[in-house]
Formats: structure tokens, sequence, C-alpha cells
């Protein structure tokens, strides 16, 4: 080992002999020895820290590999022992990465500290993120075509500014420099602050941002957050003596009672919904839950586990689903996230285990997200979609997403795909593989858990949306704000709603969604006054974020949901 990098090590806190670096296949044999918790784990751990770092595959997998143990410990002693050699890692790389540009390359979008991100997003997270880190966050590069980056940017310009920038050759980048400066950190700032202060509709300006097509850059250093070092702590840290949960029994799980949600200060959900978005963000992945959080809340699922819901805003509220995103934590490390898509009694559902944490208790994580949501929002029926499944979807495809649907309890909706998946599963315990033409046939179609009969009639709710959408074109020559404005009145007459009342934005919101699909039942104004004063407190409900009541009192309104299963049948 060269004098370099024994100085590195040692600067990192780690005793250090001569050997190879550290490769890859070394490190995902030592990942093997944690998960099946052999005897001897410590032991390797210890001789492989005592190697020189490798290549940018076996550091990345190292990396991963310790977030692992801090997540799933099978003592305390390796948990303090995980978040030390984590820390120690974090120096050493610091130390190498100052000194190795090509590393630092190769080490791009993986989230570990000190390694730059490249990513692109909406509007709104990416104004979040530069107002966090003002000094750390700056444009990469411009995908638009100069003609479409033209034409968003420039009426936002001053008549000055457009006659210099029309005219001048050169791509969008070069558009970009001309119009806000060279310096890529300045020249994002200029973008965002313009699109910010010029008076629009926050649709229109997230559109005229996406259109540029704009990749930003968050310059990874010490100061910078990073997926090494992203931690949500509310939870005691959790060991896990023996072996992992391998087989779960889902139903039996989602049936245990929850406890209710943690205690949470105004400051410690506003850092909920921060880290969310930045783990997100660092994945160069985003959700609208998360991005548009208006609340979140945290639950203590047992073993470690955290599990955080973020519930929409107003303003980004589907017409009809809830959609209620999550975020789990593992001893505090970032573990999973997704959502569910609810409507009275029944949701769809969507996970997606991070990387460096695969391979441990996905399934039972599963099984208590299921709870959680059967519970909090009186779940009956869970629907897993087919592109969840691998349907266009070769990563799902590839990964058995399937099976690992079918194995906790999922099964599909009609009975001859049910008969072949039984039987493809008997071929797997046997050793053999499902035939790639079967798989797809099966994943094609979905798949449900049944938790209990249900008997809310089952809509299918783009149908119903696409009916409404049919009827504000039948509505004539008006305009669209005259015509739903027109819907407003009517529903809010139909239902005793105030006048008064729609000064409040929120609730204005939660109206408008469903003003074109109540118009389309033209004898509301007839039903009994109950049923009318149910749909009222559903709505207000809705207005005020509280999906758990919006839920509870829409599964109430049984005539208007039978209206509505109606209309999604009816042929257009």
């Amino acid at each position: 080992m060269d004098a370099a990098a024994d100085t590195l090590n040692r600067r990192a806190g780690i005793a250090m002999s001569n050997g190879k670096p550290l490769s890859r296949d070394a490190v995902l044999q030592l990942r093997k020895a944690v998960v099946t918790r052999a005897a001897d784990t410590d032991d390797l751990m210890e001789r492989a820290l005592r190697r020189p770092l490798g290549s940018a595959k076996s550091i990345q997998e190292l990396h991963d590999l310790l977030l692992f143990m801090v997540a799933y410990p099978a003592s305390m002693a390796q948990y303090r022992s995980a978040v030390r050699n984590l820390n120690g890692f974090r120096r050493a790389l610091g130390a190498h990465l100052k000194d190795d540009r090509r590393l630092r390359e190769r080490l791009r979008d993986t989230g570990i500290q000190g390694c730059d991100m490249i990513g692109l997003y909406s509007f709104e997270l990416a104004h979040w993120l530069l107002r966090r880190w003002p000094g750390r966050i700056e444009l990469h590069s411009a995908d638009a075509e100069r003609q479409v980056a033209t034409t968003s940017l420039l009426p936002m310009l001053t008549m000055a500014e457009r006659e210099v920038l029309e005219p001048l050759d050169g791509d969008t980048e070069q558009l970009l420099r001309c119009a806000f400066g060279e310096d890529a950190g300045a020249r994002f700032h200029g973008l965002i602050r313009t699109i910010a202060e010029h008076p629009m509709d926050e649709g229109l300006r997230e559109a005229l941002f996406s259109n540029l097509q704009p990749y930003l850059r968050i310059v990874g250093d010490e100061r910078t957050p990073s997926l090494t070092g992203l931690r949500m702590r509310l939870l005691e840290p959790f060991h896990h003596e023996g072996a992992l949960e391998r087989t779960t029994d889902a139903v039996r799980i989602i049936a245990q009672p929850i406890a209710g949600a943690l205690p949470l200060t105004r400051a410690k959900r506003r850092e909920l919904i921060d880290k969310g978005r930045m783990v997100l963000a660092l994945m160069q992945r985003e959700t609208d839950p998360i991005t548009y959080a208006g609340s979140a809340e945290a639950f203590d699922m047992g073993r470690g586990l955290m599990i955080a819901l973020y519930h929409l805003d107003a303003r980004h509220r589907l017409a009809l689903e809830g959609y209620v995103g999550f975020m789990a934590f593992k001893n505090g490390v970032p573990m999973a996230y997704g959502g569910a898509w609810l409507f009275p009694g029944r949701s769809k559902v969507g996970i997606n285990v991070f990387p460096a944490l695969r391979g441990g208790e996905s399934a039972w994580f599963f099984a208590q997200l299921l709870r959680l949501y059967r519970q909090r929002f009186d779940v009956r029926v869970f629907e897993a979609e087919n592109y969840q499944l691998g349907h266009g979807n070769a990563d799902g495809l590839r990964s058995g997403a399937y099976w690992f649907y079918y194995r906790l309890g999922f099964r599909p909706w009609n009975e001859p795909l049910a008969r072949i998946a039984e039987r493809e599963l008997d071929r797997m315990r046997a050793g053999k593989q499902v035939p790639v033409a079967i798989l797809k046939r099966l994943v094609a179609d979905g798949l449900v858990l049944r938790l209990t009969d249900d008997p809310a009639p089952l809509i299918d709710t783009s149908a119903l949306l696409s009916r409404a959408q049919e009827h504000l074109l039948l509505q004539g020559t008006a305009g669209r704000r005259r015509t739903v404005e027109a819907m407003r009145s009517r529903l809010c007459s139909a239902l005793g709603m105030e006048p008064a009342e729609m000064r409040s934005l929120e609730l204005r919101f939660a109206v408008d969604a469903w003003a074109p699909l109540c118009d389309m039942i033209p004898d509301l104004h007839s039903w009994p006054r109950q049923e009318r004063g149910r749909m009222a407190s559903a709505i207000r409900a809705r207005a005020m974020g509280d999906e758990q009541a919006h839920q509870a009192l829409l599964r109430r309104c049984h005539r208007l949901l039978s209206a509505w299963a109606a209309l999604a049948e009816r042929v257009a």
C-alpha cells in the first residue's frame, strides 16, 4: 500500500494494513455474510475495512452495506460499530475525492457524501432546493430545443432583453448564458427568480419550467446533505437477534391494531417533509405528496421501522382518489418510498425499496405498510397495478415483483389467471422458471388483496373522470372558467354551502374538483338533506387535508357513490 493510501485511511480513523484494494466481489460476499447473519461477520468486516478503498463500484457497494448494517444490526454493538465505520468511510472517501476527479465523476448521482447529483425536477422542488442550499445548486444543462426555450423564456423578460436575445445564434444553454450569466450557480438562480417573480398561475409556471428541461447540479461536499448522513431519528435504534424475517403472514399482521401517530412538533413535521424531499432528490426521484406536502405524520411500526405519511395540499389533490405518499425509515435510514391512491374501501398501492436496504425484511415491511393504510383509511381491498408488477416495466418484470405480491396474498382478479399463477408457482417450487410469455400475461392484469367483503360499489375512477370531461365539453362556449364557476354555484346550492365559504381557497379547490362530477347528477337537488349534508362534510374534510376523515365521510355517501358508479358504467 502506498504512502498516500496509508495517510488517507489513517485519517479516516480505520487501522490499515497492506493489501489489495477492496473489490466489489469482496464487498458482495461480505454483504451476503451480513444478510445471512454469518457468525464471523464482524471479523470479516474488520478485515475488509483494513484494506484500501477500491473502485467506484466497490465504494458504492461498501457504502450501501454500511447503511444496511445501521438499519439491520445483529446487536447494539454492531449498530455502534456500523455508525462508526460509516463515519470513517465518509472521512476516507472525502479525502480521496479531493485528489481524484475521475473517481468523483464515477460516483456522481450515487447520493454518497461529497459526490455531485444531477437531476430533472419540478419547479417547486428546484425552487425549494435553491432556497435551502443557495450556494450548492447550479444549472448543469437544459435539453429543450432552442425555439421552445425562446418561446417559453422571452415573454418573461423585458422588451430590451427580448430584442437582444431573440436574434442570437446558439442552443438553449447559450440562450440561458446570455440571459443570466456564465456562472452556473448565478444562472440557475436567475432562471428560478425570473419564473418565480413573473405573475402567472402555478400550473403555468410548472409547465414553462418543464418546457426548458433544466437539469440542476447539487454540488456535493461535507456541507451538502447526502444519503450517507441523512437520518430521521424519531425512534430508538433496534437490533435483530437471530435471522431476519423471511416469511410473513401478511393478513395476520395487517389485522393487528396500530398505535396513534407519533407526537410531532411543528419543527419535526417540517423536518419530516424536508428530509423526504431531499432523499428523493438525491435518488433523482420525486413524488407529488412529498413535493407538495400540506402535512405529514409518522408512525412507529415496531422493530425500528418508522413510516411517514405525506398528505397533498389542497391545490394538488387529485379529483377523486386520495393520494397519500409514504417514506419508510429503518433505524433512521431511508428505506423505501411510494404511495396509495385511496377511494372508499379500496386502494391502489405502490412501493420502491431503496437499493441499499434490499435483502432485508422487505416482505415484513410491506405488510406493515398495508397494515397502516388499512387501519388509517379503512381500506378493504388493495390493488397492485400492472405496471408495478412488470407490465411495460422491464425492471419490475426482472425483479420478480409479481411473486413478491403473490406471496403476500395478492391474487389475480379472474379465475383463469388465478389457476395459471397457482400452476406456475408450483413449477417454481420445483425449480423451474416461469416462461417470459406467461409472466407477461400474468402481470398484464394486476393483482388484488381482499381483506374483507366491501358493499361499496366498485367504481372505475378513470371512466368517471372521462365522463366528467365529456360533460364539460357539452356545456357550450361560455368558456371553461365561467362553466366551472356555474357548476360550483349549482353544487354549493344543492349542498347548502354558503357563497361566503368560497373565500377559502382550499374549499374552493375542493368544490371545483367535485363540481363537474356532481353536475352530471340531474336530481341532486332533490336528494335527502342528510345525504347532501354528508357530501358537504366530505368536501370540507377534503379541503382541510384530513384524508382519514374525508375517506370515512365519503364512504357514507352511499347515494353519491352509486350515482358515480352508474355514470362510470354508462356507454359514452
